[in-house]
């Protein structure tokens, strides 16, 4: 185990593609620190890495969606059944990779999309444009840890950054794709965004919270289900900070105290208490 420190705090997308930089190994696999790991069937991944067969082996998902494990096919394949590979991938842990894949140009390219939280996704654009071997395990491997780390960013940035950084797709059909197979792209992905913008008032104005969200549709304008998430969006930014409050509390105890458990600490705290989350965090 080789540690490695940087004299100042860079941030973590250029940290995770320092990460990739380093590695100097056949194959490579980035870790994020809140995403609990599941070596217990482990052995099939362990014989592909050692084959050397495939280019990229998916052991994760973001939603832990059921698939079809223990199966190889290629990027080309899963674009054709559903746009979601680009939001698997989206997820860093979910993929082990060849290293040598991700070139100069994917660092150089990730670096330029660093303001677009998502450094990685111009090496996830590369896999899709050389239609690489893709290798799915027969059970997942890690899982996304959710609810232990929040964003220390506007919750908004996700929801912008993956659109902005679908413009890299050349190929339209495809950028359609990968946009609305995102689970960041949903009426409640764009809804609980702009509740959290607005409860821990960061800083921007309603006008300024509604021009982003304009400006991020307009790759995918023309169509109705476009039109009609804008205009929800649009409707819901202009509530009042209150009322949003209220509702966000009354999700929170439907789904939680009317099941028998509490809302978490760490999320209470991080929409109605921020003073005390920043201490605590």
């Amino acid at each position: 185990m080789e540690i490695i420190r940087h004299k100042k705090n860079i941030g973590s997308s250029p940290n995770y593609l320092r990460a990739v930089e380093l590695s100097n190994l056949k194959y490579t696999w980035v870790l994020c620190d809140d995403d609990p790991l599941d070596f217990s069937n482990c052995a099939d991944v362990i014989i592909e890495i050692e084959s050397g067969k495939s280019d990229i082996l998916l052991i994760g998902d973001p939603q832990d969606i059921a698939w079809e494990g223990g199966i190889e096919t290629s990027t080309k394949e899963l674009i054709d059944k559903s746009g979601r590979y680009y939001d698997i991938l989206g997820f860093i842990p979910t993929c082990i990779f060849k290293t040598e894949i991700y070139d100069s140009k994917c660092i150089f390219d990730g670096y330029y999309n660093v303001p677009n939280i998502y450094p990685h996704f111009p090496f996830i654009n590369k896999t899709v444009e050389k239609n690489l071997s893709v290798y799915i395990s027969k059970t997942k491997m890690v899982y996304k840890g959710g609810e232990i780390n929040l964003p220390g960013f506007p919750a908004i940035n996700i929801f912008i950054g993956w659109i902005n950084s679908c413009q890299m797709i050349e190929d339209k059909k495809i950028r359609i794709k990968a946009i609305h197979g995102s689970t960041h792209y949903t009426y409640w992905g764009l809804l609980s965004a702009i509740a959290i913008e607005k409860l821990r008032k960061e800083g921007r104005s309603t006008s300024q919270l509604i021009f982003p969200i304009i400006s991020a549709y307009a790759i995918t304008f023309g169509f109705s289900r476009d039109l009609l998430m804008l205009f929800i969006g649009i409707i819901f930014a202009l509530i009042p900070s209150g009322m949003v409050r209220i509702l966000i509390k009354t999700y929170l105890y439907q789904k939680y105290n009317m099941r028998g458990s509490k809302v978490p600490e760490n999320i209470y705290l991080y929409l109605f208490d921020e003073e005390r989350y920043k201490r605590l965090h």
